[in-house]
């Protein structure tokens, strides 16, 4: 036997192939060889009943190729096995690709509600110990802070009468005006003249205070907000003792108010702390906010946490003012959400059966610890949906309005009402079409029975687990011997007809 015959025979085919077996992973590495050696011996068969020697010596050079392509299949298997049980768990359908694609979205708003300031600073309340006790006078009731209410007379009056019922007060006007914020550059700013006190009242620490040998005293004090900072000074930590020229006069900018600042309506950019001489130059007339820290003794809270107060005019009548704290106004876009969650669990039983079905009990009965991992998935799957839903709506309601805006309370309503409706409905939907084993989406729907038989035989549609635990019945028309969807679970026996390997439920048999 020449070399060349020898190195085309069959031994060595098939030692070429129990070499090429060796880089399939050992579980399927049976099933490939037979499966090879099959194909090989019927290759071999095919050449030997060539007839003539030069085509048979090139027929046994095709076999050894044919053997040579086991490698490149073998490779391929280890390559791609590897992968399988994460692309299992990750494929269409999966739990696995549900919570992540949950997670992401979270993530994402998430994200985007940091970006976008308007939403970055409703994420950010004001620090609870700064807030209580601090109230805004208005005559609007909750509603303050839409507009400036208080007359500067008003505030006048209060800082002597009304002692006994504040430890301190404190006025700002709103103003529009152009800044001259460098030599060759200007903006418009939202700006407010204030009290001296306005930041002790409110009791905010200011950041980037300058030194007080670099201050002037005959200069007006500005107060930057934390994105005017940003926005027109690009965060600079010396941005303190600068000169501004603020409505043609000079002034010195005398630190940055921290993020909390934002709860102060009309949305300023800067505030001027004027000294009393300047404001009295105002007219009486002049319109704006007061805040007030209110004594303990002076009048007990409600149980809102708002308060009043009634002030008697020398004309014998008396007007009535609200004291609205601030705290309530920190937590409103939260509570807000938490309204529209609660309107939201209200509506869901009129949109969507909450029942998730019939399951047997016979035989196949879930155990326990099947059971809680379904229900926690559930439960999983409503708890990132909240997030995702509360993110999403600040992001579209106080993305570019600002956050006293009414508009912006409105979209947040709607969309966290619609939101939470849709989502809610989708977490029970999804739910129902999920396997109560491995918790994958069902496939195969089909159609079983006819609409006229109703009375005599079962008419829905049914779904399959891809894996092979079950199926489920879904009820065209409820009638009184099937008025939900029911679940049938299958025994091993029908594990050959499924491609996935087949997970026995249990307490099967």
């Amino acid at each position: 036997m020449t070399i060349r015959r020898l190195v085309h025979s069959l031994p060595v085919s098939h030692a070429i192939l129990w070499t090429a077996a060796v880089l399939v992973p050992r579980a399927r590495r049976a099933e490939w060889l037979a499966e090879w050696r099959a194909e090989l011996w019927h290759v071999w068969n095919c050449v030997r009943d060539e007839s003539a020697t030069a085509t048979r010596e090139h027929g046994d050079a095709e076999v050894t190729a044919f053997c040579l392509g086991a490698f490149h299949d073998a490779i391929w298997m280890r390559r791609n096995e590897g992968r399988s049980t994460m692309r299992r768990r990750f494929q269409i359908g999966s739990p696995w690709r549900c919570g992540a694609t949950l997670i992401t979205l979270a993530l994402a708003s998430m994200l985007l509600c940091c970006w976008l300031p308007g939403a970055h600073k409703a994420m950010l309340p004001l620090p609870r110990h700064a807030a209580d006790g601090v109230v805004m006078i208005s005559s609007e009731g909750y509603d303050a802070g839409r507009t400036p209410t208080i007359r500067l007379e008003d505030y006048e009056s209060w800082r002597t009468s009304a002692r006994h019922l504040f430890t301190g007060i404190a006025f700002y006007q709103p103003i529009h005006r152009q800044v001259r914020i460098a030599r060759h550059r200007t903006a418009e700013l939202s700006l407010a003249r204030a009290t001296s006190n306005l930041f002790d009242v409110l009791r905010l620490p200011l950041s980037a205070e300058p030194h007080a040998a670099t201050m002037r005293p005959h200069m007006a004090r500005v107060i930057l907000s934390r994105q005017a900072w940003r926005r027109y000074f690009n965060s600079n930590p010396q941005v303190a003792g600068r000169t501004l020229v603020l409505a043609g006069q000079q002034a010195q900018i005398a630190g940055v108010a921290p993020e909390g600042a934002w709860q102060l309506p009309d949305g300023i950019d800067a505030w001027i702390l004027e000294d009393q001489k300047t404001l009295d130059a105002l007219p009486a007339s002049a319109r704006g906010f007061v805040l007030a820290q209110i004594k303990a003794s002076g009048f007990p809270a409600g149980g809102t946490g708002q308060r009043s107060m009634t002030v008697s005019r020398e004309n014998g009548e008396a007007d009535r003012y609200d004291c609205v704290s601030l705290a309530q106004h920190m937590e409103h876009p939260f509570f807000l959400f938490l309204f529209t969650l609660f309107l939201a669990c209200l509506a869901l039983p009129a949109t969507t059966p909450l029942p998730l079905g019939e399951y047997s009990v016979r035989g196949s009965q879930l155990s326990l610890l099947l059971t809680i991992r379904r229900w926690l998935f559930l439960a999983a799957k409503i708890s990132l949906i909240l997030p995702v839903v509360y993110f999403s709506s600040l992001d579209l309601a106080y993305g570019r309005l600002p956050l006293d805006s009414t508009t912006a309370q409105y979209i947040q309503m709607a969309a966290s009402f619609a939101g939470l409706l849709f989502g809610l409905r989708w977490a029970l939907k999804d739910q129902r079409r999920r396997c109560p084993v491995c918790l994958r989406l069902l496939t195969n729907p089909a159609r079983v029975g006819h609409a006229s038989r109703n009375f005599l035989a079962w008419n829905g549609t049914e779904l399959i687990c891809g894996v092979g635990h079950g199926m489920l019945h879904i009820p065209e028309i409820p009638t009184s011997w099937c008025s939900t969807q029911r679940w049938f679970y299958l025994d091993s026996s029908w594990s050959s007809l499924f491609s996935d390997t087949y997970l026995a439920p249990a307490g099967t048999s």
